[in-house]
């Protein structure tokens, strides 16, 4: 099914940080170029990468660019320890194992910010990357500063600004298996002595790379389109004001799912019923068919306005951030992956947020620096739609033994006709929440080589949740019926009404501790905790009064990290060792049949080491890379959902089937292979005197990986090694560049998420489907500037 590879020298790359001095006599000698310092703005100040005592990754716009990296997504794989995909509703964002579960009632672990505005939804992670600056991937919970659901890490985007000289660019970019086309496009410069503007815009299109043999036709293809708009005021000799607008629209038809194992109970519904040509296999043809004038869509238009306003008071800087963020999507999904019209599933979805934060900023050099801020946000989360569309007709056999179960069971209405046990079911979800937080970082200066810094916040969280779910035919009338067959008979849905609100306030904070080794290396010890909001289950359709409501999951933890400048400025290495607490893990798991059921079940403990070096061997080679050991585990998950062998074997036993209990204790979490590691290297020939040669390559190995939550050995991601490269051709005054991309050079076939095919008890008990990722592909890309 998976691909299993297991290159041993590849974890070997950790004795590239043990041997670095090994290697210190040879390059000192060579006369290559000093490392440029990284500007980050994890502290919410503009400060150098070496000088930032927290473990944090960082990818350039340059490099973001030169590798083709759309999304989020594509980021992920150069970092380890770092998860970014799309599951089955959303996006899960994981660092060192801790992320988000399927659910869309659920926070994110990982707080993504743009340009300082919090963006608290997955779907946020699905935004194309566009004209950045800039991606800082921070480590560990990030309460202090950035607030909330930051319990494992947080995401800090900034995006390029104005440009005080007129520039501007086009390229245009070519991809061979997606047959992607896209053209982004930018102008920048001053319109006066005090104001100056940016603007950008992208278009991208690709048609997919599974190819459905059901329909013809391959997927999932993309149309993408995003602009932006940013215009800096020099106000006044002291305010600055920054305006920035963006609209993007992100269209997807079709999906990567395929069905990678097939029981042959399975396997003779979709060949009798749908598809004689059906196979289970885990490659880049699918056979899945849609219901009639309905294709399966994932379309999202999404708005952004923002105000940033920086004032310098004196040695003071005020700053005011506000902003306004919306977006709306339309999904619809064949739920069971397969030829059959058999389950689907649309959902209509909206977000509204409003937020506005006060900072303020002491100067630096002093004794005593300090940071301090308020945060109000209000956001609306309305899911219009859910609708489950269940037409159980079209497997007769299915059809025909669930009416020989009523009529055993004595049901006077049995047996129902053809067609009768088919329904809808309607689902309305309505969260409005309300958040306000008050935060105060110190940084003592004890000496001129050991600082302490101290960080506190208040956060209050009040919510508001409307929930309901109906039970129609297919006509859309509602039907006593049938909800009483979905509920007592089937066990697949309940009618059910809520009309709920919880509050809940948290003081988190962290403790710095900050000692100058000599004059090139910085070593820390900072301990922090931090936590990520409860709230209610959205997607549960048997939920009852006991089960909508979790609660907040929260985490303590300590990292101890160095950060080393070497060669007289020619490399850098930077290590952390770290541990976290988690108590009251919220988790989301399917029950095998019909529904993810959420709560909070588990206690975890995440244990690991990870290392990130760069060195500049000569003028013309720099080598950079990364490595990582992490020991996930659940310290205690006693009463965790059952995968399906467990299930089986329970119900055969004389068990009932929603009954079956595992425990996880001791095993690793989702995502979080023990070793994962990247390399790296970078060559750069003059030719001649206006034309220069880039030569670079990236390989990236990962250890097994976990991806469901019931820890189902037939979902497990085998061992994996993937390869990028790109040759480039560009002038030396950066004028125009040629280059090509390959992607996936290893042909590697892998996935990010899998689960089993729902309605396991109809028949699909041992059947599977998984998203496969892209096939080895090359883009072509061209760039001018001017």
């Amino acid at each position: 099914m998976n691909t299993t590879k297991n290159f041993h020298w590849i974890p070997s790359l950790a004795t590239v940080v043990a041997t670095m001095g090994m290697l210190y006599g040879p390059v000192a000698s060579v006369q290559a170029q000093m490392l440029e310092e990284v500007i980050v703005t994890a502290t919410k100040r503009a400060e150098g990468l070496q000088d930032v005592p927290i473990a944090l990754s960082v990818m350039s716009g340059e490099k973001i660019s030169e590798q083709g990296i759309g999304e989020l997504e594509d980021l992920a794989v150069f970092m380890p320890n770092v998860h970014i995909a799309e599951a089955g509703a959303g996006t899960q964002l994981f660092i060192r194992g801790i992320g988000s579960g399927v659910n869309p009632g659920f926070e994110q672990s990982v707080g993504t910010f743009i340009d300082g505005v919090y963006f608290g939804r997955g779907r946020s992670a699905r935004a194309a990357f566009l004209d950045l600056e800039r991606v800082e991937v921070l480590k560990g919970p990030q309460s202090t500063l950035f607030g909330k659901n930051t319990i494992a890490g947080a995401i800090n985007i900034t995006t390029a600004k104005p440009t005080d000289e007129f520039e501007g660019f086009i390229e245009a970019s070519y991809e061979t298996e997606l047959d992607g086309f896209g053209v982004t496009a930018m102008v920048s410069g001053p319109l006066s002595d005090t104001v100056r503007a940016r603007l950008v815009a992208k278009k991208y299109e690709d048609d997919g790379y599974v190819e459905n043999s059901f329909l013809g036709e391959d997927g999932p293809q993309e149309d993408n389109t995003v602009v932006r708009g940013t215009l800096v005021w020099d106000a006044t000799d002291n305010l600055l004001l920054t305006f920035k607008a963006e609209h993007g629209e992100f269209d997807v038809t079709g999906r990567q799912s395929v069905i990678s194992i097939a029981s042959p109970t399975a396997t003779f519904f979709y060949q009798t019923f749908a598809d004689p040509n059906f196979s289970a296999k885990f490659d880049y043809n699918t056979s899945q068919a849609d219901f009639p004038g309905k294709p399966q869509v994932d379309e999202t238009d999404s708005d952004i306005f923002q105000l940033t306003a920086e004032w310098q008071w004196g040695e003071f800087e005020l700053r005011s951030i506000t902003a306004y963020t919306e977006y709306e999507y339309d999904y619809v999904s064949d739920v069971d992956s397969s030829p059959l019209a058999f389950l689907e599933r649309a959902r209509g979805e909206e977000h509204e947020q409003f937020s506005q934060e006060f900072l303020l900023v002491s100067s630096t050099g002093g004794t005593l620096e300090y940071l301090a801020g308020v945060y109000y946000q209000t956001n609306e989360l309305t899911v219009g739609t859910t609708r489950t569309t269940i037409a159980i007709s079209s497997i007769p056999t299915v059809e025909n033994i669930i009416n020989g179960r009523l009529v055993a069971a004595g049901l006077p209405f049995a047996p129902l006709p053809p067609g009768g046990m088919d329904a809808l079911t309607d689902g309305l979800f309505e969260q409005d929440t309300d958040t306000f937080s008050a935060f105060v970082s110190l940084t003592w200066n004890v000496s001129d080589v050991f600082r302490i810094q101290a960080g506190l916040r208040f956060s209050d969280e009040e919510k508001e949740m409307k929930k309901s779910l109906i039970i129609r035919d297919l006509d859309g009338n509602q039907d006593p019926f049938l909800a009483f067959l979905y509920d007592q008979v089937l066990m697949l849905a309940t009618e059910h009404t809520f009309d709920l609100d919880r509050s809940q306030d948290n003081w988190t904070g962290n403790l710095n501790f900050q000692y100058d080794w000599g004059d090139s290396t910085m070593v820390y010890l900072n301990l922090a905790n931090g936590f990520k909001a409860g709230g209610y289950d959205q997607d549960n359709a048997r939920a009852d009064a006991t089960t909508e409501e979790f609660d907040e999951e929260t985490v303590e933890a300590i990292e101890l990290g160095a950060k080393m400048d070497l060669w007289d400025g020619r490399g850098r290495l930077n290590m952390a060792l770290f541990r976290s607490e988690f108590e009251d893990v919220q988790v989301s798991t399917f029950d095998g049949n019909c529904c993810f059921v959420v709560g909070n079940a588990a206690e975890t403990v995440v244990n690991g080491f990870e290392a990130d070096f760069m060195f500049a061997l000569t003028d013309e080679l720099t080598l950079n890379g990364a490595v990582a050991w992490l020991d996930a585990t659940y310290d205690s998950f006693p009463d965790a959902a059952c995968n399906v062998l467990q299930v089986t074997e329970f119900v055969a036993a004389g068990g009932v089937r929603g009954d079956c209990e595992q425990d996880l204790s001791g095993k690793a979490l989702q995502f979080a292979p023990e070793y994962s590691a990247n390399l790296g290297a970078q060559y750069i020939k003059a030719l001649g005197d206006n034309v220069e040669l880039t030569l670079g390559l990236d390989v990236m190995w990962s250890d097994e990986v976990v991806v469901p939550n019931d820890h189902d050995p037939n979902l497990i991601q085998d061992s994996f090694w993937k390869a990028n490269a790109r040759v480039a051709l560009s002038s030396v005054d950066g004028k125009w560049m040629f280059a090509v991309v390959g992607k996936n050079l290893t042909d590697e076939e892998t996935t990010t998420w899998g689960n089993d095919v729902p309605l396991g008890s109809f028949g699909f008990d041992f059947t599977y489907f998984q998203f496969i990722d892209p096939p080895q592909t090359f883009e072509f890309q061209a760039r001018y500037s001017f």
